[in-house]
Protein backbone atom coordinates (compact mmCIF):
# COMPACT_ATOMS: atom_id res chain seq x y z
CA UNK A 1 0.00 0.00 0.00
CA UNK A 2 3.05 2.29 1.11
CA UNK A 3 4.99 1.60 -2.21
CA UNK A 4 1.25 2.36 -4.21
CA UNK A 5 0.97 5.47 -2.75
CA UNK A 6 4.90 7.27 -3.28
CA UNK A 7 4.25 6.06 -7.71
CA UNK A 8 1.09 8.16 -6.78
CA UNK A 9 2.99 10.80 -5.69
CA UNK A 10 5.44 10.63 -8.33
CA UNK A 11 3.21 10.57 -10.69
CA UNK A 12 1.18 13.60 -9.91
CA UNK A 13 4.37 15.40 -9.42
CA UNK A 14 5.46 14.81 -12.87
CA UNK A 15 3.00 16.03 -14.33
CA UNK A 16 2.32 19.01 -12.38
CA UNK A 17 5.76 19.70 -13.29
CA UNK A 18 4.50 18.64 -17.30
CA UNK A 19 1.77 21.53 -17.39
CA UNK A 20 3.93 24.16 -15.65
CA UNK A 21 6.57 23.45 -18.66
CA UNK A 22 3.91 23.67 -21.10
CA UNK A 23 1.92 26.82 -19.36
CA UNK A 24 5.70 28.70 -19.52
CA UNK A 25 6.84 27.47 -22.92
CA UNK A 26 5.10 28.54 -25.79
CA UNK A 27 7.32 26.89 -28.34
CA UNK A 28 6.53 23.25 -29.29
CA UNK A 29 8.41 21.58 -31.96
CA UNK A 30 7.26 19.03 -34.29
CA UNK A 31 10.02 17.42 -36.83
CA UNK A 32 8.70 16.16 -40.66
CA UNK A 33 4.87 16.81 -39.88
CA UNK A 34 2.90 14.99 -42.87
CA UNK A 35 0.18 17.94 -42.57
CA UNK A 36 -0.07 21.18 -41.34
CA UNK A 37 -3.36 23.35 -41.46
CA UNK A 38 -3.81 27.12 -40.11
CA UNK A 39 -7.37 28.57 -39.73
CA UNK A 40 -8.03 32.35 -39.20
CA UNK A 41 -11.09 34.56 -38.24
CA UNK A 42 -11.29 37.65 -36.52
CA UNK A 43 -11.21 36.07 -33.44
CA UNK A 44 -9.78 33.07 -32.99
CA UNK A 45 -6.25 30.92 -34.83
CA UNK A 46 -6.76 27.26 -34.99
CA UNK A 47 -3.71 25.16 -35.89
CA UNK A 48 -4.37 21.56 -36.92
CA UNK A 49 -1.19 18.89 -37.62
CA UNK A 50 -2.00 15.69 -38.96
CA UNK A 51 1.04 12.90 -38.70
CA UNK A 52 4.76 13.24 -38.28
CA UNK A 53 7.70 11.35 -38.42
CA UNK A 54 7.31 7.85 -37.90
CA UNK A 55 3.84 8.40 -36.75
CA UNK A 56 1.25 9.15 -39.62
CA UNK A 57 -1.62 8.44 -36.72
CA UNK A 58 -0.12 11.75 -34.89
CA UNK A 59 -2.76 14.19 -34.41
CA UNK A 60 -2.15 18.24 -32.77
CA UNK A 61 -4.68 20.77 -32.87
CA UNK A 62 -4.50 24.34 -30.84
CA UNK A 63 -6.80 27.02 -30.45
CA UNK A 64 -5.68 30.77 -29.82
CA UNK A 65 -7.55 33.47 -29.27
CA UNK A 66 -6.55 36.50 -31.39
CA UNK A 67 -6.12 39.55 -29.40
CA UNK A 68 -6.71 42.68 -31.37
CA UNK A 69 -5.88 45.51 -28.74
CA UNK A 70 -1.92 44.11 -29.65
CA UNK A 71 -0.78 46.00 -32.39
CA UNK A 72 2.38 45.41 -34.35
CA UNK A 73 5.05 48.07 -35.11
CA UNK A 74 7.57 48.00 -37.23
CA UNK A 75 10.22 50.88 -38.12
CA UNK A 76 11.74 51.49 -41.51
CA UNK A 77 14.74 52.97 -42.10
CA UNK A 78 14.20 56.71 -44.14
CA UNK A 79 15.63 56.34 -47.89
CA UNK A 80 17.79 59.20 -48.86
CA UNK A 81 16.71 61.22 -52.02
CA UNK A 82 18.02 63.69 -53.95
CA UNK A 83 17.78 67.40 -52.83
CA UNK A 84 15.91 69.97 -55.44
CA UNK A 85 15.11 73.26 -53.96
CA UNK A 86 14.77 76.98 -55.38
CA UNK A 87 16.88 79.66 -53.63
CA UNK A 88 16.83 83.22 -54.00
CA UNK A 89 20.14 85.15 -55.26
CA UNK A 90 21.54 88.59 -54.51
CA UNK A 91 24.89 90.18 -55.52
CA UNK A 92 26.02 93.84 -54.94
CA UNK A 93 29.63 94.37 -56.69
CA UNK A 94 31.44 97.07 -58.83
CA UNK A 95 32.65 96.64 -62.29
CA UNK A 96 36.54 97.31 -63.84
CA UNK A 97 36.04 98.12 -67.49
CA UNK A 98 39.36 96.57 -69.45
CA UNK A 99 40.24 97.28 -72.96
CA UNK A 100 39.02 100.70 -72.80
CA UNK A 101 40.04 103.59 -75.48
CA UNK A 102 43.61 105.18 -74.89
CA UNK A 103 42.96 108.23 -72.20
CA UNK A 104 38.90 107.23 -71.23
CA UNK A 105 38.99 104.74 -68.37
CA UNK A 106 36.41 104.08 -65.35
CA UNK A 107 35.86 104.75 -62.19
CA UNK A 108 36.06 101.09 -60.50
CA UNK A 109 33.83 102.26 -57.42
CA UNK A 110 31.67 103.95 -59.32
CA UNK A 111 30.97 101.79 -61.49
CA UNK A 112 28.23 99.56 -59.50
CA UNK A 113 26.41 96.39 -60.24
CA UNK A 114 23.41 94.69 -58.46
CA UNK A 115 21.73 91.47 -59.57
CA UNK A 116 18.80 89.65 -57.58
CA UNK A 117 16.76 86.51 -58.82
CA UNK A 118 15.52 82.84 -58.26
CA UNK A 119 17.80 80.05 -58.78
CA UNK A 120 16.81 75.92 -58.92
CA UNK A 121 19.20 74.07 -57.40
CA UNK A 122 19.51 69.82 -58.06
CA UNK A 123 21.73 67.61 -55.59
CA UNK A 124 21.92 64.01 -56.13
CA UNK A 125 21.92 61.85 -53.60
CA UNK A 126 25.23 61.86 -51.35
CA UNK A 127 26.65 63.91 -53.65
CA UNK A 128 28.81 67.24 -52.74
CA UNK A 129 27.98 68.79 -56.32
CA UNK A 130 25.26 70.83 -57.40
CA UNK A 131 24.20 71.95 -60.55
CA UNK A 132 21.73 74.80 -60.91
CA UNK A 133 20.32 77.57 -63.35
CA UNK A 134 18.00 80.30 -62.70
CA UNK A 135 16.64 84.18 -63.58
CA UNK A 136 18.29 87.17 -62.79
CA UNK A 137 17.66 90.85 -62.89
CA UNK A 138 21.03 92.56 -63.72
CA UNK A 139 21.65 96.50 -63.33
CA UNK A 140 25.43 97.61 -64.82
CA UNK A 141 26.92 100.79 -64.85
CA UNK A 142 30.21 102.10 -65.65
CA UNK A 143 30.74 105.78 -65.26
CA UNK A 144 33.73 107.79 -66.18
CA UNK A 145 36.12 109.25 -63.37
CA UNK A 146 34.61 112.30 -61.74
CA UNK A 147 38.44 114.11 -62.05
CA UNK A 148 37.64 115.52 -65.28
CA UNK A 149 34.70 116.72 -67.39
CA UNK A 150 34.51 114.14 -69.63
CA UNK A 151 31.34 112.53 -70.71
CA UNK A 152 29.65 109.83 -73.28
CA UNK A 153 27.69 111.25 -75.62
CA UNK A 154 25.97 109.47 -78.54
CA UNK A 155 26.73 110.90 -82.17
CA UNK A 156 23.70 111.09 -84.89
CA UNK A 157 24.74 108.16 -86.35
CA UNK A 158 24.15 106.16 -83.18
CA UNK A 159 27.79 105.44 -81.99
CA UNK A 160 28.82 106.59 -78.62
CA UNK A 161 31.92 109.07 -77.94
CA UNK A 162 33.93 110.85 -75.48
CA UNK A 163 33.82 114.45 -75.11
CA UNK A 164 34.88 117.31 -72.73
CA UNK A 165 33.42 120.05 -71.38
CA UNK A 166 36.41 122.21 -70.93
CA UNK A 167 37.09 121.43 -74.89
CA UNK A 168 33.39 122.53 -75.32
CA UNK A 169 33.80 125.94 -74.42
CA UNK A 170 31.68 124.90 -70.72
CA UNK A 171 34.50 125.05 -68.02
CA UNK A 172 31.77 126.72 -65.53
CA UNK A 173 30.02 123.33 -65.65
CA UNK A 174 30.87 121.11 -61.86
CA UNK A 175 29.85 118.06 -60.11
CA UNK A 176 30.19 116.24 -63.82
CA UNK A 177 28.66 112.34 -63.81
CA UNK A 178 28.88 110.72 -67.15
CA UNK A 179 27.77 106.65 -67.29
CA UNK A 180 26.50 103.96 -69.36
CA UNK A 181 23.73 102.01 -67.94
CA UNK A 182 22.39 98.55 -68.77
CA UNK A 183 19.67 96.80 -67.72
CA UNK A 184 19.76 92.79 -68.53
CA UNK A 185 17.79 89.67 -67.75
CA UNK A 186 20.75 86.70 -66.74
CA UNK A 187 20.64 83.08 -67.01
CA UNK A 188 23.19 81.36 -64.87
CA UNK A 189 23.91 78.21 -64.92
CA UNK A 190 26.31 77.15 -61.87
CA UNK A 191 28.04 73.92 -60.76
CA UNK A 192 28.83 74.02 -57.22
CA UNK A 193 31.46 71.49 -55.40
CA UNK A 194 31.08 71.68 -51.42
CA UNK A 195 34.43 71.39 -49.55
CA UNK A 196 32.91 68.05 -47.36
CA UNK A 197 29.67 66.66 -46.39
CA UNK A 198 28.69 68.73 -43.23
CA UNK A 199 31.55 72.15 -44.54
CA UNK A 200 29.40 74.80 -44.98
CA UNK A 201 32.00 76.62 -47.30
CA UNK A 202 31.71 76.10 -51.38
CA UNK A 203 32.82 77.18 -54.74
CA UNK A 204 30.69 78.02 -57.88
CA UNK A 205 31.53 78.40 -61.41
CA UNK A 206 29.69 78.72 -64.59
CA UNK A 207 28.77 80.48 -67.79
CA UNK A 208 25.52 83.95 -67.10
CA UNK A 209 24.14 84.84 -70.33
CA UNK A 210 23.20 88.05 -70.81
CA UNK A 211 19.65 89.17 -72.84
CA UNK A 212 20.70 92.79 -72.43
CA UNK A 213 17.18 94.67 -72.76
CA UNK A 214 17.83 98.57 -72.02
CA UNK A 215 20.58 100.77 -72.09
CA UNK A 216 20.85 104.47 -70.95
CA UNK A 217 23.88 106.75 -71.27
CA UNK A 218 23.32 109.44 -68.36
CA UNK A 219 24.83 113.27 -67.63
CA UNK A 220 24.36 114.96 -65.17
CA UNK A 221 25.97 118.04 -64.14
CA UNK A 222 25.81 121.48 -62.19
CA UNK A 223 25.82 125.07 -63.94
CA UNK A 224 25.92 127.68 -61.69
CA UNK A 225 22.78 126.51 -59.44
CA UNK A 226 20.67 124.86 -61.94
CA UNK A 227 21.64 120.66 -61.98
CA UNK A 228 21.01 119.14 -65.33
CA UNK A 229 20.24 115.63 -66.05
CA UNK A 230 20.55 114.05 -70.05
CA UNK A 231 19.69 110.71 -70.74
CA UNK A 232 19.81 109.48 -74.14
CA UNK A 233 19.17 105.70 -75.55
CA UNK A 234 19.31 104.20 -78.68
CA UNK A 235 22.88 103.39 -78.86
CA UNK A 236 24.41 100.25 -80.13
CA UNK A 237 24.87 97.59 -77.48
CA UNK A 238 25.24 93.82 -77.62
CA UNK A 239 21.85 92.19 -77.24
CA UNK A 240 23.46 89.17 -76.03
CA UNK A 241 26.58 88.36 -73.94
CA UNK A 242 28.11 85.59 -71.73
CA UNK A 243 30.08 85.78 -68.89
CA UNK A 244 31.97 84.01 -67.04
CA UNK A 245 31.43 83.67 -63.39
CA UNK A 246 32.41 82.31 -60.15
CA UNK A 247 31.28 82.23 -56.54
CA UNK A 248 33.44 81.58 -53.13
CA UNK A 249 30.85 80.63 -50.43
CA UNK A 250 30.91 80.13 -46.71
CA UNK A 251 27.62 79.90 -44.80
CA UNK A 252 25.33 82.31 -45.52
CA UNK A 253 27.71 84.84 -47.66
CA UNK A 254 30.01 84.69 -50.57
CA UNK A 255 32.47 86.67 -52.71
CA UNK A 256 31.78 86.68 -56.61
CA UNK A 257 34.16 87.58 -59.88
CA UNK A 258 32.94 87.79 -63.68
CA UNK A 259 34.69 88.34 -66.68
CA UNK A 260 32.62 88.97 -70.23
CA UNK A 261 34.98 88.34 -73.14
CA UNK A 262 32.43 89.98 -75.07
CA UNK A 263 32.35 93.86 -75.47
CA UNK A 264 29.37 96.00 -74.32
CA UNK A 265 28.91 97.93 -77.22
CA UNK A 266 28.49 96.94 -80.96
CA UNK A 267 31.05 97.14 -83.23
CA UNK A 268 30.35 100.72 -85.18
CA UNK A 269 31.72 103.47 -86.53
CA UNK A 270 31.35 106.12 -88.33
CA UNK A 271 33.44 108.98 -90.54
CA UNK A 272 33.41 112.37 -89.22
CA UNK A 273 33.24 115.39 -92.34
CA UNK A 274 37.27 116.27 -90.58
CA UNK A 275 37.67 112.25 -92.39
CA UNK A 276 38.17 111.31 -88.34
CA UNK A 277 36.92 107.67 -87.48
CA UNK A 278 34.78 107.65 -84.69
CA UNK A 279 33.83 104.29 -83.50
CA UNK A 280 31.92 102.59 -80.52
CA UNK A 281 34.41 101.93 -77.39
CA UNK A 282 35.21 97.97 -77.44
CA UNK A 283 35.47 98.01 -73.70
CA UNK A 284 34.65 94.69 -71.51
CA UNK A 285 33.19 94.15 -68.23
CA UNK A 286 35.24 92.84 -64.92
CA UNK A 287 33.00 92.97 -62.01
CA UNK A 288 33.49 91.29 -58.46
CA UNK A 289 31.87 92.00 -55.06
CA UNK A 290 29.35 90.17 -52.52
CA UNK A 291 27.09 87.42 -53.09
CA UNK A 292 24.09 85.87 -50.88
Amino acid sequence: MMKTKSILMALACAMSSAAMATEMNDTITFSNPTKVTVMTNDSVQKIKITGKKDDESFRYESTVAIDKTKTSTKIFKKVAEDDAKWVIDLGIGWSAPTNTPKGHGFAVFRSDEVFVGLRYCYTPTGALQTYSAGLWCNWRTYELPHSGKGYMYKTKDDVVTFGNYVADGKDNYSDVRSHIRIFSLSVPFLFTQKFGKKSKSSFSVGPVVNFNLRGRINNEWKNGDDYVEVSTKGFDYNVVTVDFMGILKSGGIGLYFKYSPMSVLKKNSVTAADGTIIENPQFKALSFGLFF
